[in-house]
């Protein structure tokens, strides 16, 4: 198999990509056969414990197949939001360089960040796609469903490296064809095919089963040349506003009528014991602004239990439509298919209704009568209560850099068998995503020039040789950073360390051995002042190199006082 190496950096990228697609030429028809088609699925704020596999009650048996059969990752780490995740995803790239230092909508209420490089509220131009690597080496690639990381024409997907593409390109929608935005400055969602704004979507749309089938379409219709292909399944469930059919409504009635105490522990106790946790994992005491359930007024158990009910039914609906995606493409292709299951984040805890406008645009717009929940014209989200239970027992939930904002599920399954059937516990991170599908491909990184501009070359380390069972990490003792609205964090190994601004944290880094603490219970910051002193310096090296925006207050949207 042909590579291009990191030696050749001082060619020019015309050169570069003429040598690729020559080496390619030469390789001809064998190169092609020996690839094998690439799956990356990816859910929207999907919390750790919400899989059967990771300790869920909610039924997913396509993604538990998965697991079964594959790779189950324990330790994957993400960004701590969308924007963030997708943009390291999709380029290797810290999203701080890739120009999604904070997501885009935050960038409307945080005017100092707005013109500053790494800032730009889109994927910029210093950094290309594994999708556009994949294309240039002949694979047909294909997306649907939530981009994040741009809305003109010149930064959607089919800019960035997709043949085809059908989705929603901004953060998020109504599930239905109605096709409402999420906030009063975004009150209408565009859909968006190849480029083109979609006039409307079919009466029938419902995100999860129309962004399914509009890529099995493209896999379908692709040229029937040989190559192999790469196809983008970016879910927007469960991502609030939740929504199902109305056949799904009552999917989970009174399933979760003891309240997010008992299911929060339950999940624990099975995660303890199917492995996914330490034996010796302590629970921590549920989040500060959560109330115990047994205290909640009748009215309010009502409203709270069906939000979980929908939550439960969304993820099951979407399991269901992966389950017959990945049935259908790979039934009639005896070439390898490598299906990478993800989430973008931990699930979202923050209080939506707290958002700009939304406690007046909300009521004014939608029906949120109990009887209506879950159905189009209405507008409800799972609330910190059920997000503390759906990320158990880790700490924190989306927007957070603490662990139950990062780690969330993950699964690396191959239709040949080539990863074997294990649970994995060494880091892996979004980042590693990008460098990891390129090394399956057989295709070379570019460096740092592409096409005659300078690009950055990925952080990111390919995972392979950890999946295949070659080696025991894939980052061994590097340190790896993270920062979001303020709030800081450097992985080194088993060790954490994390600053968490007011009013979840006290504002003062604090040490975790992840290994044995994973839901940063006992903090060893006084027990080992000179390990946390070296990682306070990594993480500082790490936002100088990163161009980070340096805050001395958490940012966050939706907090709670």
């Amino acid at each position: 198999m042909h590579t291009v190496t990191r030696t050749l950096h001082s060619i020019s990228a015309a050169v570069l990509l003429a040598v690729a697609l020559t080496a390619a030429t030469a390789c001809g028809d064998d190169r092609a056969a020996d690839r094998p088609n690439i799956v990356l699925i990816v859910a929207d704020d999907l919390g750790f414990s919400d899989l059967g596999a990771y300790g869920g009650e909610i039924r997913t048996p396509n993604l538990d197949a998965l697991a079964r059969e594959g790779l189950q990752l324990t330790n994957y780490h993400t960004g701590p939001t969308c924007g963030p995740t997708r943009a390291m995803l999709m380029t290797g790239v810290d999203h701080h360089r890739a120009g999604i230092g904070t997501n885009a909508v935050a960038l409307r209420r945080l005017p100092e960040l707005r013109g500053r490089p790494g800032y730009e509220g889109f994927l910029n131009d210093r950094v290309v796609t594994f999708a556009k690597l994949l294309q240039d080496a002949g694979y047909h690639t294909f997306m649907t469903g939530k981009w994040d990381l741009g809305s003109e024409p010149d930064k959607q997907p089919t800019a960035r490296g997709f043949d085809r593409y059908f989705g929603l390109p901004t953060a998020g929608a109504s599930h239905f064809s109605d096709a409402t935005g999420v906030s009063r400055a975004r009150a209408e969602a565009v859909y968006v095919e190849d480029g083109e704004p979609v006039s409307a979507l079919p009466e029938d749309f419902y995100s999860s089963a129309s962004y399914s089938d509009r890529l099995i379409e493209f896999i379908d219709d692709r040229p029937d040349d040989g190559q192999p292909y790469f196809a983008y399944l970016a879910f927007t469930a469960p991502h609030w506003p939740l929504h199902v059919p109305d056949d799904w409504i009552e999917r989970y009635a009174g399933a979760y009528d003891e309240g997010w105490d008992v299911i929060r522990k339950r999940r624990f106790d099975r995660q303890v014991e199917l492995g996914v946790l330490p034996p010796d994992t302590v629970l921590p005491p549920r989040n500060r602004a959560v109330p115990a359930w047994d205290t909640l007024p009748p009215a309010r158990r009502e409203v709270e239990q069906k939000r979980i009910e929908l939550y439960a039914a969304m993820v099951e609906l979407m399991d269901h439509h992966i389950g017959r995606f990945i049935e259908r493409v790979t039934a009639d292709d005896d070439r390898e298919t490598v299906v990478f299951f993800v989430s973008d984040n931990g699930a979202e805890g923050n209080a939506i209704d707290a958002l700009p406008d939304n406690a007046y645009w909300i009521p004014a717009t939608f029906d949120n009568r109990l009887a209506n929940m879950g159905r189009e014209g209405s507008y409800v989200w799972l609330g910190v209560g059920w997000a503390d239970a759906t990320v158990s027992p880790l700490r924190l939930y989306k927007s957070y850099v603490n662990e139950g904002g990062i780690r969330v599920p993950a699964i690396v399954h191959s239709t040949t068998g080539r990863f074997g059937h294990a649970r994995r516990d060494a880091i892996v991170t979004a980042m590693d995503i990008a460098p990891t599908i390129l090394e399956l491909a057989g295709v070379t990184h570019p460096g740092n020039s592409y096409r005659d501009r300078e690009i950055i070359e990925m952080s990111g380390k390919s995972a392979l040789g950890y999946l295949t069972g070659a080696s025991g990490t894939v980052h061994g003792e590097a340190p790896i950073g993270w920062e979001l609205y303020g709030n800081r964090a450097l992985i080194q190994g088993d060790w954490k360390a994390v600053l968490t601004w007011p009013p979840e944290g006290g504002g003062q880094w604090e040490l975790y051995n992840l290994r044995s603490d994973p839901t940063e219970m006992n903090d060893m910051a006084d027990a080992e002042p000179e390990r946390l002193a070296q990682m306070i310096r990594h993480w500082d090296l790490y936002a100088e190199q990163s161009g980070i925006a340096i805050f001395e207050r958490d940012l966050g949207y939706g907090r709670y006082p």
